[in-house]
């Protein structure tokens, strides 16, 4: 199994968990991100290398135990998009991405007492949301985020969006972000018009019921962060962090080149949401940068990260106690293939303390479960695998 990137979103590659990884034309990232604002965080500070050698942090070892029977109601499949979303209560919300696909179109739920699918493909009334460019699940809706048209017209011919991809029929009307509800049953509950200009490229649920957006403003050519109401309205914007609106693809995308233009706005693909501690993390994917948590109401701290020697941030695993996050190597390539065995150590795991982003503890794996996490929920650690079409559910407890 491996984790992808579908095209327009993120890509973290990796091509068998436990065996190896291939990124799929993952979009240019900075290396760079940062923001301090008074009265809104901590200070801004250099990127720190943590001092403390991985010999004196305490280690965690997690021993998974594996469930006999099939997840019914959930189909998995040899690749899925990361990152992957959990709901509030624990359960990991997964796209799983077929190969004859343009990009992903179904999330399924891996609830063990039975799982759901959200589909793009039968949304009433829109045409064309042939992918998913972002979800989020809050306590009571799950929320895709997906560009379509509600015109139904096609052009005469159709196009192939690739090799071994079928031809598909080009709809001609005007296109725009919708998010699109289901309830956790999977059944379809309404579609949200997100307002123009904005291109929208992740959402994100609070718990006071607000939403979090991240979106390119064509206009001015510059990153946004907004604060969302609940029908898509936009209440306020949020400061970014200044090392993330001068990463070198948004200030390159200032320049008028539409090349340039066209890589600042999916260059944004890498700034990623996850939930935790009921509030939210924004963060750029295979940087040195800090996070961004944001609170009800929009509050924002900036926590610049201790780094392990040598790794970088990969991702954040949706947790509602911690702060568990995931660094890779800073030596990898973002293509060709990686190696995700633990032995090799191109991805590690630690507990980091939110207070000031210093590294608590390593946590290891054992099962070659490191790269297939997808959450932590009261010190209970839920990874997925799959075999086949069968997707099952692995937990272990996270020691004291």
């Amino acid at each position: 199994m491996r984790s992808l990137a579908p095209l327009a979103i993120l890509l973290v590659g990796i091509s068998g968990i436990g065996e190896g990884a291939a990124a799929q034309g993952a979009p240019t990232r900075a290396i760079s991100q940062k923001e301090a604002q008074p009265g809104k965080g901590a200070a801004s500070e250099p990127v720190k290398d943590s001092d403390e050698p991985a010999a004196q942090l305490p280690v965690a070892k997690l021993e998974f135990k594996p469930q006999q029977n099939a997840i019914p109601g959930a189909q998995g499949s040899g690749a899925f998009a990361s990152p992957v979303i959990c709901s509030p209560s624990g359960v990991p919300f997964v796209t799983f991405i077929e190969p004859s696909d343009f990009g992903p179109q179904t999330i399924y739920s891996l609830d063990p007492a039975g799982g759901h699918a959200f589909s793009v493909k039968t949304i009433p009334g829109l045409y064309d949301a042939n992918f998913i460019h972002g979800y989020f699940v809050s306590d009571s809706v799950v929320g895709i985020l997906v560009r379509a048209t509600k015109d139904d017209k096609v052009a005469p011919n159709a196009i192939s969006m690739g090799p071994g991809l079928p031809a598909r029929h080009v709809y001609t009307g005007e296109h725009h972000d919708y998010l699109v509800e289901f309830d956790f049953s999977g059944n379809y509950k309404t579609a949200i018009e997100i307002p123009e200009p904005y291109q929208f490229r992740r959402l994100a649920a609070l718990q006071d019921d607000t939403l979090l957006a991240v979106a390119y403003d064509p206009a001015n050519l510059v990153p946004k962060l907004f604060l969302l109401d609940s029908g898509g309205k936009i209440i306020r914007t949020l400061q970014i962090p200044a090392e993330m609106e001068q990463s070198p693809e948004l200030v390159a995308g200032q320049s008028g080149d539409i090349a340039k233009q066209v890589s600042a706005a999916t260059s944004l693909s890498w700034w990623i949401f996850a939930p935790t501690r009921n509030r939210v993390l924004l963060y750029q994917a295979h940087t040195r940068s800090p996070v961004l948590e944001v609170g009800p109401g929009g509050s924002v701290r900036e926590v610049p990260l201790h780094f392990p020697n040598g790794y970088v941030l990969d991702s954040v695993i949706s947790a509602n106690d911690r702060w568990i996050i995931r660094f890779r190597r800073e030596s990898l390539s973002d293509s060709g293939a990686i190696n995700t065995r633990p032995e090799a150590n191109n991805y590690v795991l630690y507990e980091v303390d939110p207070s000031d982003g210093s590294l608590r503890r390593k946590i290891e794996a054992d099962g070659g479960f490191l790269y297939s996490l997808a959450c932590e929920q009261d010190g209970v650690f839920t990874a997925f695998s799959v075999d086949g079409e069968k997707v099952t559910i692995q937990t272990a407890d996270l020691p004291r």
